[in-house]
């Protein structure tokens, strides 16, 4: 991804770093990933948090939403390597556009030999179809992305925060990685950018981790569960 990055300010760095510690700490939990994460999240940019028993939780794009229209779709990843420089990728969406091409902008149909760059094409509609529709139901006018990597202890940690727009089809190339057609690759400014797998219908977006993310160590040690329950319980005056 080459969009502008948001650093987090003085306050967000201490505030996330204290809700990581927090979390970590706590022995009903394996990891801070999913709902966690996005509850550390809320508490970092200091916005309500839906009650997930209460509210229920959805399947749209964006897991934390401010009043002011910022959106992040929030992921965490495990890497061996938190370093500047690394690439990876996550899944975004799965993509049938063999299934929906019509609706897609190809009423002729699309598989595995049209032209790449009708496949690139049809899978970016797909996406931003996605995009667009949950910035409106959502009311986000400011959408981002916003990852965690991890290494394996989960003590080096590494937080980027970018801006998410929807795609453009002329910013990209497409081309299959191997002759057996297993995967396709757009291309943006060089770079994969995107990638698509037919059999699962599952699409990719890899993202390099750049210099000015935020690079950083977590102490933390694990409460034992009863010294855990014991002290919540307390607090709770049962």
């Amino acid at each position: 991804m080459i969009e502008p990055i948001y650093p987090l300010n003085d306050a967000e760095k201490n505030r996330l770093l204290a809700s990581l510690k927090a979390a970590f700490t706590i022995p009903l939990i394996d990891d801070v990933e999913d709902f966690v994460w996005e509850a550390v999240f809320h508490y970092v940019k200091e916005i309500r948090l839906p009650d997930p028993i209460v509210e229920g939780r959805t399947k749209r794009l964006f897991d934390a939403v401010a009043p002011d229209g910022r959106g992040w779709s929030l992921k965490t990843l495990v890497r061996s390597n938190c370093a500047p420089g690394i690439r990876f990728e996550f899944v975004i969406q799965r993509a049938n556009i063999f299934q929906k091409a019509p609706i897609l902008g190809f009423p002729e149909g699309l598989n595995a030999s049209s032209p790449v760059a009708n496949l690139g094409n049809a899978l970016i509609r797909h996406w931003n179809q996605k995009h667009l529709g949950d910035c409106i139901v959502q009311k986000v006018s400011d959408p981002r992305f916003a990852i965690l990597l991890k290494n394996r202890q989960r003590q080096r940690l590494a937080y980027v925060e970018f801006a998410y727009p929807s795609l453009n089809e002329e910013e990209y190339e497409w081309q299959w990685s191997r002759e057996q057609k297993l995967g396709l690759q757009g291309l943006r400014a060089g770079k994969v950018d995107l990638k698509w797998y037919p059999s699962g219908t599952q699409l990719f977006q890899v993202v390099e981790m750049p210099l000015n993310a935020y690079y950083f160590e977590v102490q933390w040690q694990r409460a034992t569960l009863s010294n855990f329950v014991d002290t919540v319980n307390r607090m709770l005056g049962e």
